[in-house]
């Protein structure tokens, strides 16, 4: 063999294994990124455990006899009712508004007056809507300001 002839083929042989280590290198990355999908999708498949729904109704503004009151509140159903409750949307925004008509801001600078509220406008909800599905009624949001001028 002439020296030439030696030099083509350890060169040969230097790209084949330079091509196998590139194949081995995409190989192990692809099965990487295919676990790591696996992964994302199983902690992230948006089961919801408890199998509730919820829907936020429109922020509402109460002004009481100077003392203004920005509420916001959430409703609680089971999964399968979430069609029934976008449905009724729109009467829940409404009824929301009346109920607010005729409350005390006063008792929602207590813990006890809110829970009220919350209870009060669940059973209201149910009765308008002559249904049980509502299984919660929460305040998200209570902001009272005080602008009555003593």
């Amino acid at each position: 063999m002439k020296p030439e002839q030696k030099t083509i083929k350890k060169s040969e042989k230097k790209v084949g294994f330079d091509r196998f280590s590139m194949y081995a290198a995409v190989v192990v990355l692809g099965f990487f990124c295919i676990a790591a999908f696996f992964i994302y999708v199983a902690r992230n498949s948006g089961h919801n455990e408890a199998d509730l729904s919820y829907l936020e109704l429109q922020k509402s503004y109460v002004n009481d006899r100077g003392l203004v009151g920005r509420l916001m509140v959430s409703i609680q159903v089971n999964e399968g009712d979430k069609d029934w409750l976008a449905d009724h949307k729109v009467a829940l925004n409404d009824q929301f508004q009346k109920e607010l008509t005729v409350i005390d801001l006063e008792t929602l600078r207590t813990k006890d007056g809110i829970i009220e509220l919350q209870s009060e406008l669940q059973r209201k909800f149910n009765q308008v809507l002559k249904t049980d599905k509502i299984e919660a009624v929460m305040v998200t949001e209570v902001l009272l300001q005080d602008q009555r001028s003593d």
